[in-house]
C-alpha cells in the first residue's frame, strides 16, 4: 500500500500519503526518514544501523541523493525507540550531521521553500538547532534554520538574498514558550518572490506575515541537522523524528498531509 510502513514497534501507517509525491516533479529537497532502517547505516558508513547504536550517515529518500553523514564517532546520534515506541535519531549535545554536498536551491533557481520537521527537545538553556540550510546563516545568504531557543521558544528563520548584488532579508517567526520536554511537529513555508511566510506547529498556525524574505533565490549550500556546523554549536539535546526539505511552495491540502504523516513518526497527533 502506498505510505505504509511501520514507525513503531508493531504498528504501521496506513495514511495514504507517500513524501515522495513531494518530489515527483523533480524539486530540488531532502526527505529523511529514521523509522526506515535500511535507510541509515552505523558510524564506518557501509554498516545497516542497528538500535542502540550510533548512526554515521541517512539517506535521502526524496531521489536527490543529499545523504546526511557524520564521519565523527563521538558525534554521531543514536538509533533508539522511545518513550512511545517511535523510532528516532537520539541527538545530545555534542552530536551533528550535515549533507555530504551543497543543495542546489540557486542553480536551480528556487525562490519558495517548504521545511517540515518532527523533532523533541529535551533541555533548556541553550540554542538547539534542527536544521540549517549553511554553516551559519548570520553570515550567509539564501538561507534557512529551525531552532528552539535558549527560551524555549521554536523559531524558524528564512532569508533570501543568494546571488551577486541581492538583498538578504531573515524573515524570522517563532511560537510562545513550549516548555521541557517538547515534542512538536514543525513547518514553514516561505516565498521570496511573493514575500510571505507560515509558521504551523502541531497543525495549527504559530504565526505568518507577508515580510520581504529580501531578494535573490535561497542557495546553494550545505544542510546541517541537530546542530550547526557538522556539530560544532547550536547542538540539539533531545530526538528527531523526520525531516523534509522542498525547493517549492506546498499547498494547504498537502501541508496537512505531511503534518499527519510526521505526527504519526514522532507521536503526536494532528
Amino acid at each position: 500500500m502506498l505510505g505504509s510502513s511501520v514507525n513503531r514497534l508493531g504498528v504501521t501507517n496506513t495514511n495514504q500519503f507517500n513524501p515522495s509525491v513531494l518530489f515527483a516533479q523533480g524539486e530540488e529537497g531532502a526527505w529523511y526518514d529514521p523509522s526506515d532502517l535500511s535507510s541509515m547505516f552505523q558510524a564506518d558508513q557501509t554498516t545497516p544501523a542497528v538500535q542502540g547504536q550510533a548512526v554515521g550517515k541517512i539517506l535521502d529518500k526524496s531521489g536527490n541523493g543529499h545523504h546526511l553523514v557524520q564521519t565523527n564517532s563521538d558525534k554521531c546520534p543514536i538509533l533508539r525507540v522511545d518513550d512511545l515506541g517511535n523510532f528516532c535519531l537520539d541527538f545530545t549535545t555534542d552530536d551533528g550531521m550535515r549533507s555530504t554536498d551543497d543543495f542546489l536551491f540557486a542553480d536551480n533557481s528556487v525562490t519558495d521553500m517548504s521545511l517540515f520537521a518532527g523533532c523533541r527537545k529535551e533541555s533548556t538553556g541553550i540554542n538547539q538547532t534542527i536544521m540549517e540550510l549553511s554553516n551559519n546563516l548570520g553570515s550567509q545568504k539564501g538561507c534557512f534554520r529551525i531552532l528552539c531557543t535558549s527560551g524555549e521558544l521554536w523559531r524558524v528563520i528564512q532569508k533570501g538574498g543568494y546571488g551577486d548584488g541581492e538583498t538578504a532579508v531573515a524573515n524570522t517567526l517563532q511560537s510562545s514558550s513550549v516548555g521541557t520536554p517538547n515534542r512538536s511537529v514543525l513547518s514553514s513555508i516561505a516565498s521570496i518572490t511573493a514575500p510571505s511566510h507560515s509558521f504551523k506547529r502541531n497543525g495549527a498556525v504559530v504565526n505568518s506575515n507577508t515580510g520581504s524574505l529580501g531578494t535573490g533565490t535561497f542557495g546553494n549550500h550545505v544542510l546541517n541537522v541537530g546542530a550547526r556546523s557538522n556539530g560544532l554549536s547550536a547542538n540539539l539535546d533531545g530526538k528527531i523524528y523526520g525531516i523534509i526539505v522542498r525547493g517549492a511552495l506546498t499547498d494547504a491540502d498537502t501541508r496537512i498531509k505531511v503534518d499527519k504523516y510526521l505526527g504519526f513518526k514522532s507521536g503526536v497527533s494532528i
